[in-house]
């Protein structure tokens, strides 16, 4: 069993999935925002700046190269779990961008 035979797991796939973006928004904090706190300074930055649901859509994009890789080495159950956890952000971004994040108007 080769090593990409062992990543066709849905479990797999949702929980890199889940992880990936995270890792990218604190890349985006690391290379655009350092100078502001980890976590708490730099949410509150997003928040005030109705920026933090863009953010998480930016981040969430990874999935993408993550669902690609997938299709490619055609292991399917990794590629469901992928997609799942774009649907657990896209819940995220709904829930930030309608309760979190004050009117715009």
């Amino acid at each position: 069993m080769t090593r990409i035979e062992k990543l066709d797991n849905f479990w797999i796939g949702l929980l890199i999935g889940i992880i990936f973006p995270m890792i990218a928004f604190f890349f985006y904090w690391m290379f655009f925002h350092s100078q502001l706190n980890f976590p708490r300074g730099f949410m509150r930055y997003l928040l005030k700046g109705y920026l933090l649901s863009n953010v998480i859509k930016m981040c969430g994009l990874g999935n993408l190269l993550l669902f690609y890789f997938g299709l490619t080495k055609k292991i399917d159950k990794f590629s469901k779990g992928i997609i799942v956890s774009v649907l657990i952000y896209v819940a995220l971004v709904a829930y930030v961008t309608y309760y979190l994040e004050p009117d715009i108007l």
